[in-house]
């Protein structure tokens, strides 16, 4: 598990961006076929990198990509790293095998959950923060003032039942 958090997460990174000519002239295809298979890629994102580096005229080793994605998956495909997926909001991707798929769904929708249960807890933080500074600018006697406190206390009892 420890490993496939910080590889998934450098996948994420690498995939955002094309190649750099220095990763197209290293030509390590194995280890960048790891990377973006630890993030989830599809089998079609090589195409990215034969557009990234046909800039250089640099073909990519396609097949040895493939056999570093398929490794890459073993390490995307976990229920560990579904969860994980989850966390950061975002849906599994659809490239793992059959027969683990349903655990794997199962893990991520966890995941998912606990990221809503986060931005419901931020959203009440914030709401918490901008009635704390509503009430710093009312005087003492204002009628809106315990409305104002006692949706504050509703947000803290919200929280704390999150």
């Amino acid at each position: 598990m420890r490993l496939t958090v910080p590889l998934a997460a450098l996948g994420v990174l690498a995939g955002c961006a094309s190649l750099s000519e220095s990763d197209c002239r290293q030509g390590a295809w194995r280890d960048i076929g790891l990377s973006d298979g630890a993030s989830g890629q599809r089998s079609s994102y090589i195409v990215e990198h034969f557009k990234a580096c046909s800039e250089f005229g640099i073909v990519p080793d396609a097949q040895e990509w493939h056999r570093g994605r398929e490794a890459g998956l073993n390490q995307y495909c976990t229920a560990a790293n579904a969860y994980y997926v989850g966390t950061t909001g975002n849906r599994l991707s659809p490239v793992c095998r059959a027969e683990n798929v349903n655990a794997l769904h199962a893990a991520n929708l966890r995941g998912l959950h606990w990221h809503e249960i986060g931005r419901e807890i931020d959203q009440a933080r914030q709401e918490i923060r901008d009635i704390n500074a509503l009430l710093a600018e009312l005087s003492s006697e204002s009628a809106e003032r315990a409305s104002l406190v006692l949706r504050r206390s509703f947000l803290r009892l919200e929280i704390l039942s999150l």
